[in-house]
């Protein structure tokens, strides 16, 4: 088939390497080169993008670790294997490196990227800024006793925010031992980040991570949404006694939800964590209170308590969760 050379489509351009970009550029790309630095941009970190010699694009996201190198890695292994060489790399994160050496242009920390009280940037990933951001948002990872989840990537489907012009931070905890604590610091953090300047601001997370999305705006985070993946607080339900008091808190925890912000709750099939009959708890609890919620309830193809981590899932949910989280619409599959 006839390679017919394009080049990227406006939306996909940026500034030179190191500066905070509107998305990072790939000169000379061929058709379905370009289709793929599409998808690309949509996952989120750590994420790196190689060309072959004949134009076939090899890329790598979602990987976890304290910087890119992995996913750097990856993407230029399977270029050597599927691709012809010699294999260029050039986007890591979202910088445009195009072939230079990548710890010389990707910086560990963005320039004049604060922290926001106990929320970080996202390593080696650019910036725009509360001036010139569309808005802020904020990953919170899941937690497991005795491990270190600080370097654990963000699920895949942020980089449709990212792509649309939100800056990426994160709320890490090592370890987690005051869970009214870690709330208040993130309402804490997102008034700040308020001051600062963000126009808008969401809070996303998964499993403990959710949980304390939604604490913090239970305690009057100052946020426009909250996505919630498989929100969990009290470990596994067989090593329980009694379920009601999980049940009870979830319940608590939805009633002091105030209408305004948008709130995705997304629960799976066969989670561990799952206490039973939650998203019914919402649907009557915002029915009632008249928060604006979007309720994927065990979704079709996806399992477990980290199945919002699969690719397939930011797919087919990514966009529909930007559409209401942005506008409130809500769009299938949602």
């Amino acid at each position: 088939m006839k390679r017919l050379i394009v080049a990227v489509a406006a939306a996909l351009l940026a500034a030179p390497s190191g500066e905070a970009a509107a998305q990072p550029a790939v000169p000379g790309l061929n058709a379905e080169a370009a289709r793929s630095l599409s998808d690309f941009l949509n996952a989120g970190p750590h994420r790196a993008f190689v060309v072959g010699a004949d134009g076939r694009a090899s890329w790598w996201a979602g990987v976890g670790g304290p910087d890119p190198g992995t996913a750097v890695s990856n993407a230029l292994k399977r270029c050597e294997e599927r691709g012809k060489p010699p294999c260029t790399l050039h986007v890591v994160n979202n910088y445009t490196v195009n072939g230079a050496p990548w710890r010389e242009q990707v910086p560990a920390r963005a320039s004049d990227a604060p922290d926001i009280g106990r929320v970080r940037p996202e390593p080696y990933w650019s910036m725009r800024g509360p001036q010139l951001a569309n808005g802020l948002i904020v990953w919170s990872h899941g937690y497991m006793a005795g491990k270190n989840a600080t370097d654990s990537a963000p699920q895949m489907w942020i980089g449709r925010f990212t792509r649309v012009g939100y800056d990426l931070y994160r709320f890490d905890r090592e370890w987690i031992a005051d869970w009214a604590s870690d709330a208040t610091a993130l309402a804490d953090a997102m008034r700040k980040a308020r001051e600062m300047g963000y126009r808008r601001i969401i809070l996303a997370g998964q499993s403990a991570g959710a949980w304390v999305s939604l604490a913090a705006l239970a305690r009057g985070a100052p946020v426009d949404g909250v996505i919630s993946i498989a929100a969990a607080h009290h470990g596994e339900v067989t090593r329980m006694r009694d379920t009601t008091r999980a049940r009870s808190e979830w319940q608590n925890v939805l009633r002091a939800l105030k209408p305004g912000p948008r709130v995705v709750l997304v629960n799976f099939a066969e989670d561990a964590y799952d206490v039973g009959g939650r998203m019914a708890d919402a649907r009557s609890i915002f029915g009632k209170s008249g928060v604006d919620g979007v309720i994927i309830d065990e979704p079709e193809g996806f399992k477990g308590h980290g199945a919002g981590s699969d690719s397939a899932f930011g797919r087919k949910f990514g966009p529909c969760m930007v559409a209401f989280i942005e506008t409130g619409k809500k769009q299938q599959p949602c």
